[in-house]
């Protein structure tokens, strides 16, 4: 298996040229507007990927908020003066999210291609898992 250190198997799979478009699209409209538009999205992001799933969606954007503004708070000093912990390893799927379990670790030996083989071996498994599913639909999170 050659896995691209660079990027992850969850993120691979994107349209990234349409997240592009989307996301400056909606960086045009005031914050509150932009705040409308992320709860109009939630109806449909639970019907596909469950409340459970959704909750825990919640819990990585608590993270990454807390991570920016500590970045914020503290520009030039670097990932080793933050509290809050890294983001989880793995990520998006078509069916919500998936999680092998642990934190992005810049530190560890190997780091980040380590990390990469390790979600492209899980992203397979959930592959694998999808497609023998019968209700392929319902997969929601998988951690």
């Amino acid at each position: 298996m050659i896995v691209d250190a660079q990027q992850s198997p969850f993120y691979a799979w994107l349209d990234h040229t349409a997240i592009r478009e989307l996301v400056l699209g909606a960086l045009d409209v005031s914050a509150g507007e932009r705040l409308v538009l992320i709860k109009g999205l939630i109806p449909s992001i639970i019907d596909d990927m469950g409340e459970e799933a959704f909750e825990a969606f919640l819990d990585e954007l608590r993270v990454k908020a807390q991570r920016y503004a500590e970045a914020v708070a503290n520009p030039g000093e670097g990932r080793a003066t933050r509290h809050h912990p890294s983001e989880p390893l793995g990520g998006p799927i078509i069916q919500g999210v998936a999680h092998p379990g642990g934190t992005r670790n810049p530190d560890r030996p190997g780091a980040r291609a380590r990390e990469r083989q390790l979600e492209a071996l899980f992203f397979d498994e959930i592959e694998d898992r999808i497609e023998r599913s019968p209700n392929a639909d319902d997969a929601g999170s998988i951690e």
